[in-house]
């Protein structure tokens, strides 16, 4: 065999390996590469969308604060319990001067909502200025109070006490909303 022929025939070997190599080798890597593009696009995508719900996230969360206001300002208006009423009630007839004598307490079934009514019988003994005080108080509070009747009689028909106030005898009935609790 001559040089030549050795050349080519060592030529014509290192081809075969080169597309053995491009066939076994390349084409196997070439695969995983196509298939590890295709997994990268679809991660790309998911992140994407992950992105655009993160985007979202801040109007949700400020829905869930609005939410979050009103649930509290709601359980402010129609506290769980009758004593925070009648702590206001209390608080405001303290303030004012306002000496109640009586005081009875009623609730109203009022079907099937999500609020118990409850009414509120109070006798008391005020000047007309604390009477007023205490009225402004008790509608201008946090909790829903109405004032569903009042009557104001004059305590002893005869001159003002020494201030120049008249006393006057009060009856009225407040009317609250209280939530109700799990269910109850």
């Amino acid at each position: 065999m001559s040089h030549t022929q050795k050349a080519v025939g060592i030529l014509i070997g290192v081809i075969l390996l080169l597309v053995m190599f491009r066939f076994l080798f390349y084409g196997r890597v070439s695969r995983q590469l196509e298939q590890l593009k295709k997994e990268s696009e679809s991660l790309e995508q998911q992140i994407s969308a992950a992105a655009i719900k993160v985007a979202g996230l801040g109007e949700v969360e400020r829905e869930i604060a609005g939410v979050r206001r009103t649930l509290d300002q709601m359980e402010m208006q129609y506290p769980p319990s009758i004593e925070a009423v009648y702590q206001t009630i209390t608080d405001a007839a303290r303030e004012t001067g306002l000496k109640i004598s009586r005081r009875e307490t009623s609730e109203n079934p009022s079907g099937e909502g999500a609020l118990r009514r409850y009414e509120i019988d109070i006798v008391a003994l005020c000047s007309y200025r604390e009477l007023g005080e205490f009225l402004d108080r008790i509608i201008s509070s946090p909790i829903l109070v109405f004032v569903s009747s009042l009557t104001v009689t004059a305590d002893n028909p005869g001159p003002p006490n020494l201030s120049g106030e008249a006393e006057l005898r009060v009856d009225m009935r407040l009317t609250t909303y209280l939530g109700k609790t799990n269910g109850a």
